[in-house]
């Protein structure tokens, strides 16, 4: 059976680039339809279900966000990739159809490859979203905005994995991009004026960091390093962000989410670091990490152990003997494993 091909809306009233455009596509296997202004362009829209549209901005009758506005506000039409084609030097034209909703734009004169990659790139997000509509639907504005989120990380399709102790970034670096793990353990860490490292959080797969250097275009305030083992993470970069956030509501709720819960946590973490015990602190440390890490042991040297606690190395290793004296842990070399949990917890009251 004959796969059936992808349909390509073209809305663009100069000839010469409207046939351009169909004889590109069609020779790399695209079926096209062709409009010679907006008004047309958005009836056929309406009427033909495109799998994607390409759509100028400048045009007689109705112009391209005319037409994106129509059908952003048509249940049949909303959810179709819309890409706005206009001249190079019209920044400002593609800054606010971004903020509109469209999808992405190429630019004029356009370059073959760069034409089929944003097709490419549009019809794969819309294929996720479609995927993933049926199990977000229920979902609130913030959980929404973590779906998509996530979604752009894997449609920007940039992923690094970094060995035991590599650094990810740099204390005083620039943010080209925000990070989400994959696979492995993050530490962030921060260096002391006194020259001695801390660290301020472990993150797991499914956390994300940069993202309050992103939005304040500062330097990283700590050195994330890839922890026990190799850690992989995937990269979005930091304009593609700035312009999810625009466009969609939902991602600025999910971050602001993420950015509460993060004050909230590390505010604990220094209210127990000033008021508590070493011993308590360690086993504050413990509980938290035994809560991430699952049924997994915790693989943390000594100096790493400290360095989150916030003490020497000397002291968190006392409080951990004990520890181990009184079965609450077991220990061998990194791996750390708590054997009675609810008894480390009681540390805490």
């Amino acid at each position: 059976m004959e796969k059936q091909k992808i349909n390509v809306l073209i809305i663009e009233d100069n000839e010469a680039v409207r046939e351009n455009l169909a004889e590109i596509l069609e020779l790399y296997g695209y079926h096209t339809t062709v409009a010679a202004n907006g008004l047309s362009g958005a009836k056929m829209a309406i009427e033909l279900l495109p799998d994607i549209i390409l759509c100028d901005v400048m045009m007689p009758e109705l112009d391209g966000y005319g037409v994106l506005n129509l059908l952003s506000d048509n249940e049949r039409t909303a959810g179709i990739p819309f890409v706005f084609i206009t001249a190079r030097t019209e920044v400002d034209d593609i800054r606010h159809g971004m903020n509109l909703g469209a999808d992405d734009y190429i630019t004029k004169p356009f370059y073959k490859d760069e034409l089929l990659q944003v097709i490419r790139t549009r019809l794969k997000k819309a294929a996720l979203r479609r995927r993933e509509e049926p199990a977000t639907a229920h979902l609130d504005v913030a959980d929404r905005g973590k779906a998509r989120l996530e979604e752009a990380f894997a449609v920007a399709d940039r992923e690094r994995t970094f060995d035991a102790g590599a650094a990810v970034v740099r204390e005083g670096e620039y943010p080209h991009f925000v990070y989400r793990i994959s696979e492995g353990r993050v530490h962030l860490s921060r260096a002391h004026e006194y020259g001695r490292d801390y660290i301020l959080a472990e993150l797991a797969a499914g956390d994300i960091f940069g993202i309050t250097s992103a939005l304040e275009r500062s330097p990283f305030h700590y050195t994330a390093r890839a922890a026990a083992g190799p850690a992989r993470c995937q990269l979005l970069p930091t304009e593609q962000l700035m312009t999810l956030i625009n466009a969609d509501r939902s991602i600025s709720a999910a971050l602001m989410h993420l950015l509460a819960g993060q004050v909230v946590h590390h505010s604990e973490q220094l209210v127990h670091q000033a008021y508590d015990s070493v011993r308590r602190r360690t086993a504050l440390v413990l509980c938290d990490l035994d809560k991430r890490h699952g049924d997994e042991p915790i693989l943390l040297s000594r100096e790493e152990l400290a360095q989150m606690v916030g003490s020497t190395k000397e002291s968190v290793t006392r409080a951990l003997s004990d520890f181990k004296r009184d079965q609450l842990v077991e220990t061998e070399g990194r791996r750390i494993r708590i054997t009675r949990p609810e008894a480390l917890r009681s540390l805490l009251v």
